[in-house]
């Protein structure tokens, strides 16, 4: 009986590396990113530290903008609410929080490979006017689990940019 779980195992693995199957959130990027520099305008102060703790996290190295193969910018990163409903007595009961991010990517040699590429992430928020400190520290948090998702988006917008790159050579 173990030797035949032995083979089951072993039939799995190799299975499921013939398919192409990895563990999620890893990215095979092209090697013009082997090197990366991320800079950012004055908004995008926090996504750009979220994104490089993802190219970090995924083994790609990040150096100063002369050593760069590939130079990633985050243009701008903007929060917005918009009032979903209100109650009886016209106080707000929902919101929708909305991120916006904005990013340029270009090589070494200054050719934008994406120009003012929008990653746009939206989640509702039930607001309760009696717990407003509490809801307050609630929509922040909200917002930075919105901006590590925009972090990994903009990490496959650069893995599927590397897959145009390889289809033109």
């Amino acid at each position: 009986m173990d030797k035949l779980n032995l083979l089951i195992i072993v039939i799995a693995a190799f299975l499921l590396s013939g398919c192409g199957y990895r563990l999620a959130g890893t990215v095979d990027l092209d090697p013009v990113f082997e090197s990366i520099h991320v800079s950012y305008q004055s908004q995008g102060h926090a996504m750009a530290k979220l994104l490089e703790k993802q190219l970090k996290a995924n083994k790609y190295e990040l150096v100063g903008a002369e050593q760069a193969s590939a130079l990633v910018e985050v243009l701008y990163e903007n929060t917005d609410r918009k009032i979903l409903s209100i109650d009886e007595g016209g106080k707000v009961r929902e919101y929708e929080l909305i991120l916006s991010v904005g990013i340029d990517v270009k090589d070494s040699e200054g050719k934008k490979l994406v120009s003012n590429q929008e990653v746009r992430l939206t989640k509702d928020f039930l607001y309760d006017i009696n717990d407003v400190l509490g809801k307050n520290s609630e929509e922040q948090a909200i917002y930075e689990e919105m901006r590590a998702d925009a972090a990994r988006l903009v990490l496959y917008r650069l893995q599927a940019i590397s897959l145009e790159v390889e289809g033109k050579e």
